[in-house]
């Protein structure tokens, strides 16, 4: 019999959150004054429907129930999660099309949809389009936009059900970054500890990774994204940032650094130090209604010595079905004109290393927005010897 060790326990309404995202995609869709998505893109057609697609599209109105074209062989699932289904026109692939009759007549028939649910010479946001299917939805007349941003809209604040998945993927962080901390041994590789820890995030219960890096010693600076066949030695920093897919596609990105051995050096503490320290402030710092301008002017000074390392990565981002969604804030991009909002789902992160060390500390943080200030979503242990 097939046995899984999951830590995860159902707490979410899967109903309850497809009508929820649904209504915050058409509200977004509204308020940009957005007739209808055409979504090409699965994960983001999962965001509308809670049903993925692997190879299709879904149109989504302003008002009204999505409609998602389908090949035969995904319309008898999709049809029993309730959402209605329409024969696939034009899938984009230039070898079945060569006259362009089959793109045209799909073009056309959005236009017709756009008609139908009331949005006729509204704009159409598409995702993933390839150029011929662009051109023909212009050519049909149609006035097209970017859906990402009408996405990144809806899905930066979070759905009560969206917050219960997180708090139980923190669960498996809480348990994978103490199996992580508890395994280093001299000798092992980074790759196979990448494989140990991937086998543990499936049985803990996540759908899998979007990304893992583990780095050590000199891998950790400059931070090496690819693992290698370096083997831990006694009194390396090692380094892991994970990245699961948690229940339902949720992205979950946080980092810790620990100890290969018992005994580190004066030089690995203070960047231990310096960098929980930092972190744990910005954390401090986050409120709903806070400027992010002002958040990153009131940011902890550092020492110029130390800046290359933690304005090389985010300062912060926000999370869900896809990585560093909206707000994405970098010390080196323009800043985001935007306020904080409760209920974001935020990764703060923090590299610290200079030039004249072989080795750097990185730890990122997944917190929640709560009305009160932000709450760390997983239980991840710091590095005692370090401290």
């Amino acid at each position: 019999m097939l046995t899984q060790e999951t830590v995860i326990e159902k707490t979410w309404d899967d109903d309850r959150l497809r009508d929820d995202r649904l209504a915050k995609l058409q509200a977004a869709m509204r308020e940009r004054e957005v007739g209808a998505l055409l979504l090409k893109d699965w994960v983001n057609a999962l965001y509308a429907i809670n049903t993925r697609i692997p190879s299709g599209q879904t149109f989504v109105p302003a008002e009204g129930k999505p409609i998602a074209f389908t090949r035969p062989m995904d319309d008898g699932y999709v049809s029993m999660v309730g959402v209605e289904t329409r024969p696939t026109i034009y899938l984009g692939n230039p070898s079945h099309d060569r006259d362009g009759e089959g793109r045209r007549r799909w073009a056309a028939a959005i236009s017709d949809l756009m008609v139908e649910s009331g949005v006729g010479g509204r704009s159409l946001g598409v995702d993933t389009m390839d150029p011929e299917g662009t051109v023909a939805l212009h050519e049909a007349g149609l006035k097209l936009m970017n859906a990402r941003t009408i996405l990144q809209a809806a899905a930066s604040v979070k759905t009560q059900d969206e917050v219960l998945i997180y708090w139980q993927t923190g669960r498996i962080y809480d348990r994978v970054m103490r199996q992580f901390r508890d395994e280093l041994q001299p000798g092992i590789s980074e790759q196979q500890m990448i494989n140990f820890i991937h086998s543990q995030v499936v049985s803990m219960g996540g759908e899998g990774l979007l990304q893992i890096n583990v780095c050590s010693g000199e891998n950790t600076w400059p931070w090496r994204r690819w693992p290698t066949e370096r083997r831990f030695q006694q009194g390396d920093l090692v380094g892991m940032d994970l990245h699961v897919h948690g229940p339902g596609g949720y992205v979950f990105d946080a980092s810790r650094t620990y100890l290969c051995g018992e005994v580190g050096n004066e030089q690995q503490r203070e960047l231990y130090r310096r960098a929980v320290d930092y972190n744990n402030a910005c954390i401090g710092l986050l409120k709903p209604g806070l400027p992010i301008p002002e958040f990153v002017e009131r940011l902890p000074k550092l020492p110029e010595k130390y800046q290359e390392a933690v304005y090389s990565f985010h300062i912060i981002h926000s999370n869900g079905l896809t990585p560093g969604e909206y707000p994405n804030v970098e010390k080196r991009h323009k800043i985001v004109d935007d306020v904080f909002k409760e209920n974001q789902v935020l990764s703060l992160d923090c590299y610290f290393g200079e030039q004249d060390y072989h080795e750097a500390v990185k730890l990122e943080e997944l917190v929640l927005l709560t009305r009160d200030g932000a709450a760390k979503m997983a239980d991840m242990p710091y590095e005692d010897r370090l401290q």
